[in-house]
């Protein structure tokens, strides 16, 4: 079921290299790549877990200013982008597209895969 909705995210976002559904540990629930990222999946799983500890922290920083919880955020490398939303109970959601990519389109399509996989947590 997580597969087939990070498959369909993936299958429509230009530009995408793969998606990761993570638990609050930065482990892997579910991992697609339609290409090689650093050579295999694991380049996505070290991508993704790096992403939950920037959440973390950005979590902790929104606290502390009592700004709200963090619903998404971005980070562009020279030759990715990788787009992060927060789910719930920790859970969180990894887009990485290439520097090809629209990053409208990549929201609207992550947002729509987010709002799929709430009713399953």
């Amino acid at each position: 079921m997580y597969r087939d909705i990070l498959q369909e995210l993936v299958a429509s976002t230009p530009g995408a290299i793969g998606a990761l559904f993570l638990d609050w540990e930065g482990e892997a629930v579910e991992v697609v790549g339609d290409r090689p990222l650093d050579a295999d999946e694991h380049g996505l799983k070290i991508t993704g877990a790096y992403q939950g500890i920037f959440l973390t922290q950005l979590r902790d920083l929104c606290s502390r200013l009592d700004a709200g919880r963090p619903h998404r955020f971005k980070i562009d490398f020279e030759t990715t982008r990788v787009f992060s939303c927060d789910l719930k109970e920790g859970y969180y959601l990894v887009l990485v597209v290439d520097t090809t990519g629209n990053e409208a389109v990549a929201w609207r399509a992550l947002e729509g895969c987010r709002d799929r996989l709430m009713p399953e947590l």
